[in-house]
């Protein structure tokens, strides 16, 4: 009886760490819900045809970047925005294909989001292409 449960165990471990794996590999390129982003946290997802960015105002009034530049179609980015417990502004910042320059990525609130650090989560998804400069298609929307 005890090989058996041994073996029972030693299977039922592979299963597990198989699964663990596949999950690691799936889960980054879907976003999460609004619901499971950590308080505090911010994660974005570059679904458009651009590079994009984030980047925030910090307690000093200075813009800094927040997180890489994720060229389109990679894995979606996580992480803490940086202010302790202030409410900040967040912008997504989009890079032209045919240029070194930059533009603001449009969403439901225009150009920014404010962002109450440690009171939720919040998800971005960059989406549509630089079109017309970017001011037409490209867009975000808050999930």
């Amino acid at each position: 009886m005890t090989s058996k449960r041994f073996e029972l165990r030693r299977v039922l471990a592979t299963v597990v760490a198989s699964i663990g794996a596949v999950a690691l590999v799936v889960a980054p390129t879907t976003p999460a819900s609004a619901s499971t982003i950590r308080d505090g946290w911010v994660q974005l997802c570059p679904w458009g045809n651009y590079r994009v960015h984030l980047e925030y105002l910090a307690l000093n009034n200075q813009t800094l970047p927040l997180g890489p530049v994720l060229d389109p179609g990679a894995d979606c980015w996580w992480g803490p925005v940086p202010t302790g417990s202030e409410a900040t502004l967040i912008s997504v910042v989009g890079h032209f294909n045919t240029s070194t320059d930059t533009f603001l990525v449009i969403g439901p609130n225009r150009k920014y989001e404010t962002f109450y650090n440690g009171v939720t989560g919040i998800g971005i998804a960059a989406e549509g292409t630089t079109a017309s400069g970017g001011r037409k298609d490209a867009h975000y929307y808050r999930y």
